[in-house]
């Protein structure tokens, strides 16, 4: 009994839908408007991200460095300055890190390859992929709520491509209004330079391969 009124529900259904249809066929309708939905995907992963490819004008300059010698710089005095941004690119002879900073001043360095890093104050081990570190203590910095500058908030170590002298970037932390950085390398004995840019500022580090 259930399965032939299931039937008849179905028949006069049917007629009026087809009412409906007809109905619909003698109206003039305007065709509707489409409308289209953005969707934004969030991915979550716990594996290192490589890093994006450096703009063609990031750096000025083109040959590939040729010291190994610790390297220094000084910060201006007005320096207050916080990490915004980590990037690696490829040239053609050497990899660049690039740091880029939010606040005032410009930043000072010093720097220098070493075989194991130490966390400022704590003195806890870092652990850095690669054969070698090439620490740069970044002068000159400053806390976010300190500068109103939103900090770096990427992958952190910025995992670089295969095939480079750059393993990975690691921003270790801020002590003491030195910010350290530490750049795993793929060989102990890689040339490299360090220098400011300006607009936005910026420390480039730059390692022979």
């Amino acid at each position: 009994m259930t399965y032939l009124r299931s039937r008849r529900t179905l028949a006069i259904s049917s007629v009026a839908l087809a009412a409906i249809a007809l109905a619909g066929c003698s109206s003039t309708d305007s065709e509707p408007t489409a409308s289209s939905t953005s969707i934004t995907a969030s991915t979550s992963t716990s594996s290192p991200v490589k890093a994006a490819p450096l703009a063609a004008d990031e750096g000025t300059l083109t040959a590939a460095p040729t010291a190994q010698d610790a390297q220094t710089g000084t910060a201006s005095e007005d320096a207050a300055l916080t990490i915004s941004d980590m990037r690696i690119g490829t040239h053609d002879g050497f990899d660049r890190v690039v740091f880029e900073f939010g606040g005032t001043g410009t930043p000072g360095w010093r720097s220098e390859i070493v075989s194991t890093a130490n966390q400022q104050g704590s003195g806890n081990p870092l652990a850095v992929s690669g054969q070698a570190i090439l620490q740069v203590m970044i002068t000159g910095a400053s806390m976010p709520y300190a500068t109103g500058v939103e900090e770096y908030s990427g992958p952190n170590p910025l995992e670089a491509a295969p095939g480079g002298i750059v393993t990975e970037v690691r921003d270790a932390g801020i002590f003491e209004g030195t910010n350290q950085t530490l750049i795993g390398l793929s060989r102990p004995d890689a040339d490299y330079r360090v220098y400011t840019l300006d607009n936005p500022t910026r420390l480039v580090v730059d390692v022979a391969r």
